[in-house]
């Protein structure tokens, strides 16, 4: 094991840390720590890649393949990236693929959300002819006021209307 790690790229001197951060790696079986090195070169990672990688996120070998695949095709879809997209922030950030997906989850829950809600109001604005964001004009609204503020503030400061007429336009999207 400890010569198939030096053959993935872990230097001598790398080979303390590793171990204290990943001493599982001795009850990993070696072909099969071999086959997911395999497949991260099938997915055109590099040898240096896969060696930057390790070295980062030290229990990437004891992921399955299928469990290196699946997270994989998860970020790729969810945070809607290309193929080479995906591959260089995994190489940037291989501990997303060890690390859990709930902070990634709720992360993109929280922009997504907050997106959606960007949309909503500004619809609204729009609708009452107050979508104003250029600060060279009279009544700027910026975007930090438009997300920030609570729906109350949103309507009686910023709209210039109820949260009840608000609500009701919301009905009609």
């Amino acid at each position: 094991i400890l010569l198939f790690l030096k053959d993935v790229g872990i230097e001598d001197n790398q080979l303390g840390a590793f171990l204290t951060k990943n001493y599982a790696i001795f009850s990993e079986d070696l072909e099969n720590m071999k086959t997911r090195v395999a497949y991260l070169h099938s997915k055109n990672f590099s040898k240096a890649d896969v060696a930057q990688m390790v070295r980062k996120a030290p229990f990437l070998l004891n992921f399955s393949v299928e469990r290196l695949d699946n997270r994989l095709g998860f970020f790729q879809k969810e945070l809607q990236l290309s193929v080479k997209k995906t591959r260089d922030l995994v190489i940037r950030l291989p501990r997303l693929l060890t690390g859990s997906l709930e902070p990634v989850k709720e992360n993109m829950k929280v922009f997504n959300t907050r997106l959606f809600k960007v949309k909503e109001r500004h619809l609204f604005l729009t609708y009452l002819g107050r979508a104003q964001y250029d600060p060279a004009k009279p009544n700027y609204i910026s975007l930090d006021r438009l997300v920030s503020v609570p729906d109350e503030i949103f309507c009686e400061d910023i709209a210039k209307a109820s949260v009840q007429d608000f609500e009701k336009f919301l009905k009609t999207l």
